[in-house]
């Protein structure tokens, strides 16, 4: 059984991709809700949608697709942000920027 503490290993000499992102997307989350479950349900219903080597956006667009709002956009500040900077630091191994991409409805 693998370790849900262990780290993910970016391939080496490639950096992190967004695919190394979404193979540890789970344990991130999974520590998030360890740690602050009000904090998961934010978080949960993201899609990683973009990473530039430095900075991961998440899209949320998918959280009007339940029968009620699932939009906790007033509540993604960038303290609860800096907390998932902290988790996947402690995943990834290297310092990641998380921003959240805004639409208008």
């Amino acid at each position: 059984m693998p370790n849900p503490n262990a780290s993910i290993s970016p391939p080496s000499g490639s950096g992190l991709t967004v695919e190394t992102l979404k193979a540890g997307w789970n344990q991130l989350l999974d520590q998030l809700e360890a740690r602050n479950r009000a904090l998961w349900l934010i978080f949960f219903d993201a899609r990683l949608a973009a990473f530039d080597g430095g900075v991961l956006k998440l899209d949320f667009r998918d959280a009007d697709k339940f029968s009620t709002s699932h939009d906790f956009s007033f509540v993604r500040d960038q303290a609860k942000l800096a907390i998932l900077e902290e988790i996947a630091l402690s995943i990834y191994m290297v310092p990641i920027k998380i921003e959240v991409l805004e639409f208008n409805k």
